[in-house]
């Protein structure tokens, strides 16, 4: 009895270690935002124009923009306007977003066997602007949180 009590006290450290360390914030100093990704993603492009990662049947990009027509107000209508560019076969989900000190909007759709979910956000305080796609097998729940957890992690850098 007593050693199956250590060995469930030590599989549960072991995955409160995994978990606590599952997750690595990025900065992007350029544009002065940070996000935090699952430790399996890796970065494919990171410059001031692009940054793309790929993650475990997941991928990651944002991309920065400057329109001064866009305020919090139209950045809803923007995100739909890409949303239907990109013809999505199916939108599921649309709805305005605030996050940690950015205004944005997000649609999550379905095209040719992926869950996409496309974010376009601003910066009020900045004339910059970001759009963001993260894309996942329709089918992946765990993705699917994962991908919350990532728009959630959008935050301002002073």
């Amino acid at each position: 009895m007593n050693y199956w009590f250590r060995f469930q006290f030590i599989a549960l450290l072991a995955l409160v270690s995994f978990t606590a360390s599952a997750q690595t914030d990025w900065e992007w100093s350029q544009h002065h935002i940070a996000f935090t990704l699952a430790d399996d993603f890796k970065p494919v492009t990171n410059t001031g124009d692009e940054f793309t990662a790929k993650g475990d049947g997941m991928d990651f990009s944002i991309f920065p923009f400057g329109d001064q027509e866009i305020d919090h107000s139209s950045i809803a209508d923007y995100t739909i306007e890409i949303a239907k560019s990109v013809e999505l076969e199916q939108v599921d989900d649309a709805d305005v977003i605030e996050m940690n000190g950015l205004k944005g909007a997000y649609v999550e759709g379905y095209k040719e066997g992926h869950r996409v979910v496309l974010l376009g956000f601003i910066d009020p305080e900045s004339e910059t602007n970001f759009f963001a796609v993260i894309t996942f097998a329709d089918d992946d729940a765990e993705a699917e949180k994962e991908a919350i957890r990532m728009i959630r992690s959008f935050r301002k850098k002073g």
